[in-house]
């Protein structure tokens, strides 16, 4: 399947707050991940500044290995 998407890259911002959201937040319909919200880039916003720490943790993590992996091809 598709890798991840990263977090440093504004062409793909609102596809990995979407994912982001997906993984982290319980939901039933998208429209419970956004929770009035005009975009996935406002809902994840939100949800860093009241989400566990572990999250944040693991979501660094993800980066991280897109981070690697530049450095493996450099």
């Amino acid at each position: 399947g598709p890798s991840l998407p990263r977090r440093d890259r504004p062409e793909v911002r609102e596809r990995y707050c979407r994912l982001m959201l997906m993984l982290f937040i319980p939901w039933s319909k998208p429209g419970d991940l956004l929770d009035g919200c005009v975009s996935w880039s406002e809902r994840f916003s939100q949800f860093v500044k009241v989400c566990s720490p572990r999250y944040l943790y693991v979501m660094k993590n993800m980066q991280i290995l897109h981070e690697c992996r530049d450095s493996r091809d450099d």
